[in-house]
């Protein structure tokens, strides 16, 4: 699937503070050539969205733009059934600020408007219902799909981009925090056909704050995970303690699959994807996410062993920190993809997230985090004080590291999947 951008300059009324006029462009060739469109498109190998974005821009109209500038407005799926190949993901941003001079290009002629005379008539029929939510200050996640004339709308759905880190910084350690709400954002615009399993569903706490929805059955070996995931009534409507290599599941029973950060813990990983295979319908979806090579490669004490010299020790506390951590498998999509095809399931999309910095916040978060075990091992909290006062420094420290944006060398991949 295709990952695009989409950036609109805006201007605001001085005195109300509201947008009154917008940037859009009319596309000379391409894709949607003769359409009103935003400006932007598809990144290149190696790039980050915001990267892309502002490449996009002065390309098209000779405008540069500051990352620092970009304001997201919007995540939005597009779906083509009739033309696949299509699909694309869609990034949109806002900039109130920018350097240069407009000019048209070979791909557009950009043009100012006010924002009560954009011309919808002659935009993707997508177009005029999502932008009407984010010029009202709706921060957005999107899916539209396409009847097979490839024009008109057969369905969609918009929700709010929610914010996850907040929940999640409340009730963790703040190294769990980061990643889980990064990873959070990336179910919003999935479909989950009932029914779902979620495997490896530990203590709840993810699935409470990820999903608006009952999964039917959360899966785990471990009892204490389980006992603690009752607390999370709403998030499931089942619990079973199993190996997910012997599944009390009849063949083929769900339509759905999930496993958030839990493969890479298995060392017995082939046998249960075999047996998640078992359980899901032909065509059901499965997701998860895992750590990929760049997790061993990215630590960042490690990587200052190895800069002064000392390879051993950088490779002791590597394989230490894995133990820890217990990560047992942090490998590259085309490893996943052969693993995958072994077991019945084809890999449909995957991206990397998570940069190096991120993952330094949560390596060194590991021994920063380690004064809430006490309170976990006395009161069963993590956080005494869940309050916005007690985590406000912890909360604008993290903030910065849990963009949700793909990132080319992230050290995290997010794979979707399919039962063949």
């Amino acid at each position: 699937m295709l990952q695009n951008t989409i950036c609109f300059l805006i201007k605001k009324d001085p005195t109300s503070g509201k947008i009154s006029e917008i940037l859009l462009a009319r596309k000379k060739t391409g894709f949607g050539q003769g359409k009103i469109v935003g400006i932007g498109g598809n990144l290149e190998p190696g790039e980050t969205v915001q990267q892309a974005c502002v490449r996009e821009f002065v390309e098209e109209t000779a405008v540069g733009l500051e990352e620092k500038d970009l304001q997201r407005a919007a995540k939005i799926t597009f779906i083509f059934p009739a033309k696949p190949e299509w699909d694309r993901v869609v990034y949109v941003y806002f900039s109130e600020r920018w350097h240069g001079t407009l000019q048209s290009s070979r791909e557009v002629d950009p043009f100012w408007t006010p924002i009560d005379q954009i011309p919808v008539d002659e935009m993707w029929a997508d177009s005029p219902i999502w932008l009407a939510e984010i010029l009202k200050g709706r921060k957005i996640v999107a899916r539209f799909t396409f009847n097979p004339d490839n024009e008109s709308l057969a369905d969609y759905f918009i929700k709010d981009d929610k914010d996850f880190l907040w929940p999640h910084l409340k009730s963790l350690p703040y190294f769990r925090s980061l990643l889980r709400s990064v990873e959070a954002s990336y179910y919003q615009d999935i479909d989950f056909p009932e029914p779902v399993l979620d495997l490896g569903s530990g203590d709840g706490h993810f699935a409470s704050v990820a999903f608006d929805f009952r999964i039917n059955v959360g899966l785990d070996p471990w009892w204490g995970p389980l006992k603690e995931s009752q607390r999370y009534p709403a998030s499931y409507e089942g619990l079973v303690q199993a190996d997910g290599a012997e599944m009390p599941f009849p063949d083929a029973y769900f339509a759905s699959g999930l496993s958030n950060s839990v493969l890479e813990h298995i060392p017995h990983l082939d046998e249960v994807l075999k047996e998640t295979a078992r359980v899901l319908k032909p065509g059901a979806k499965f997701v998860f996410c895992c750590p990929n090579p760049g997790y061993y490669e990215e630590l960042a004490f490690p990587a200052f062993l190895r800069k002064i010299g000392l390879k051993r020790p950088a490779k002791w506390y590597t394989d230490w920190f894995n133990w820890m951590s217990r990560t047992v498998h942090a490998d590259s999509p085309e490893v996943w993809e052969a693993r995958l095809e072994k077991a019945g399931f084809t890999l449909e999309r995957w991206w990397h997230y998570f940069p190096k910095e991120s993952l330094h916040v949560l390596e060194w978060g590991h021994y920063f985090g380690a004064p809430t075990l006490l309170p976990k091992l006395l009161f069963d909290r993590w956080i005494l004080s869940p309050t916005r006062w007690n985590l406000a420094l912890t909360e604008k420290l993290v903030r910065p590291y849990a963009g949700t944006e793909p990132h080319p060398q992230g050290t995290y991949t997010f794979f979707i999947a399919r039962r063949k």
